[in-house]
Formats: structure tokens, C-alpha cells, sequence
């Protein structure tokens, strides 16, 4: 039997705890030893060797159909409730049969990025999630069918479909909403007598938001602004609750959700005018953001 062949990887599937998903792509996982070096030794040259064992974080991209496993895990972790998750990432060729196997024990989410929501876009949306694990371990693969095991059908949820929500502000000609992302960190924990250090979750960093909209509502807009920043009312009462809710291309239905709580505006800026340019005239806001909680209704 010859050597066996190099292999096109255009399939690639997350499974956590049994549960499946199809990935648009991922990076990551990768096994380092740290090399530690010590300038005692003979002839003046120095002496090398491993020290402990590093593993790299994942990063995925998936889309709205992310599986109801990984829905529930991001969920958790947005909801400051952390679950640790064993699995593994699969890489298949163009058959749908696994080439090759990354294992993973007791992984924690890092982070959640949204992707911006823009109206002049016409490009395919997907969610940016890494995770780390305490430990990674490769296995060759074993032909076994993957495609199978999967809905590969996804929501089509492109960046130009969404809705912003925010109190009774008016944000019908919102045009763009930058993206961001939910950062969860995470220390390690490193024992003397184990190779392998424990990681352990932190503090949870909730992001800014950029939100760009029509001059044609700046007066409801800038009032908001003057009372909550020039004028300091800007107690509890005073924030604002909302969502950005994923359309579909239809801007019928509602796909999932990022609801916002408590927030706060503290920026308010007009774009750069430029003599004879052909352009609509937008104002963005950033504003500041207490709590968010992702709501999908196609897992």
C-alpha cells in the first residue's frame, strides 16, 4: 500500500460532550513546549531544555446554527455561569471523512465576538468564539463520516439584516453597528507538581458600542446626550435598555438577539464633512454597556 495522500481540509466539525456543529473555519490548538535556558554550561554555551507544556487557545467561526451544545456554553458564559467542556475539533477532506482529530479537556470561552451589523454590506455573518483548554492532545484520523452526524443547512443571516433597539430612541436609519467583543479572562493556576497548569476564570470585560446613524434623528439623540453627559443626569434611571436583533433577508423574522442592558451614551460624534460629497450625513454614538445576553432562536 502506497503512502496515503495529502487531503483538501474544507470541512471541519466542533463536537462538545457528543454535541455536533459545523464550523466555517477555526485556528488554534496547538501544542508548545516553553523552552527554559540556562547560561552554566560547559564551554560557555548554554543549556536548553522543555520546561512545562503550553496549549494554545481554539478559535472558531460558526454561524446562527451553531447546535444548541455551543449555543448553551456561550449562553453560560455570558451569563457569568462558566461551564468547563471536553470535545474535540475534527478536520475532514472534501468526502466529508476525518483526517484528523484535536481533543480538548476542560475548556473554558475566552471570548464572544459579534460581528458588525453594516447595511451597505452584502458579506455572510459568522460569530468569532475562542476557548482554552487545560489540555489538548492530536489524533490521527479515521475516515469516519462527519457529515452524517450534523445539520449542515445554515439560517442565512448576512450582515446587512438587523434591527437595533434602544429605549425610545429612533433607530430605524441606524446604518452600521461596529462589532464586538465579550472578553472573559482567565488565569492560570500552575501546580509544582504537574506539568499541566489549571486555568481558572476571572473577570468578565463587557464591551463599547459604535453605532452609526442618520442626521435626521440627532435631535433625540443629541438630547440624550446633553442630559446624560454635559447635564450629569446620568444615574440608573437614566440608562437605557434595548436590543440588536439579526434579521433574516426577508426582515420578517427574527434570528437571535443581543440584548443590552443599562446603557449609557458617553460619545457623540459627526462624521467628517467634506464639500460636494456625494453622501448621506451620519452621527455616531458610543455608548457603554452593563450586561449583555445572546438569545438565538435557530441553535
Amino acid at each position: 500500500m502506497g503512502d496515503k495522500r495529502s487531503y483538501s481540509a474544507g470541512h471541519f466539525l466542533l463536537s462538545l460532550d457528543g454535541e455536533p456543529a459545523v464550523l466555517k473555519d477555526y485556528d488554534g490548538g496547538n501544542i508548545k513546549g516553553e523552552v527554559v535556558t540556562i547560561n552554566m554550561g560547559p564551554d560557555n554555551l548554554p543549556i536548553k531544555h522543555i520546561s512545562t507544556v503550553k496549549f494554545e487557545p481554539f478559535t472558531i467561526n460558526i454561524g446562527m446554527s451553531m447546535g444548541k451544545g455551543l449555543y448553551d456554553w456561550v449562553k453560560a458564559s455570558l451569563d457569568k455561569s462558566h461551564i468547563r467542556k471536553n470535545g474535540y475539533v475534527a478536520a475532514a477532506d472534501s468526502n466529508y471523512k476525518a483526517q484528523s482529530y484535536r481533543h480538548f479537556r476542560d475548556a473554558l470561552i475566552t471570548e464572544v465576538t459579534i460581528p458588525a451589523c453594516d447595511a451597505s454590506s452584502k458579506d455572510t455573518s459568522f460569530f468569532t468564539i475562542k476557548f482554552d483548554a487545560e489540555e489538548i492532545t492530536y489524533q490521527a484520523g479515521d475516515d469516519a463520516d462527519v457529515k452524517g452526524v450534523v445539520n449542515t443547512k445554515q439560517k442565512k443571516w448576512l450582515t446587512s439584516n438587523f434591527r437595533l433597539r434602544l429605549g425610545d430612541l429612533p433607530c430605524t436609519r441606524v446604518s452600521k453597528i461596529d462589532s464586538f467583543t465579550i472578553k472573559q479572562g482567565v488565569i492560570q493556576d500552575d501546580v509544582g507538581e504537574q506539568r499541566i497548569s489549571q486555568k481558572e476564570c476571572s473577570k468578565v470585560e463587557i464591551p463599547n458600542l459604535k453605532v452609526t446613524f442618520s442626521a435626521s434623528d440627532i435631535t433625540p439623540w443629541a438630547k440624550w446626550f446633553d442630559d446624560f453627559v454635559i447635564k450629569g443626569l446620568n444615574g440608573q434611571d437614566a440608562e437605557l435598555s434595548g436590543a440588536i436583533e439579526f434579521m433574516d433577508p426577508s426582515i420578517k423574522e427574527t434570528l437571535g438577539s443581543v440584548d443590552l442592558f443599562q446603557v449609557g451614551i458617553f460619545s457623540l460624534a459627526e462624521d467628517k464633512g467634506e464639500a460636494n460629497k456625494d453622501s448621506i450625513k451620519r452621527w455616531t454614538a458610543e455608548l457603554y454597556v452593563e450586561r449583555m445576553q445572546l438569545n438565538l432562536n435557530y441553535v
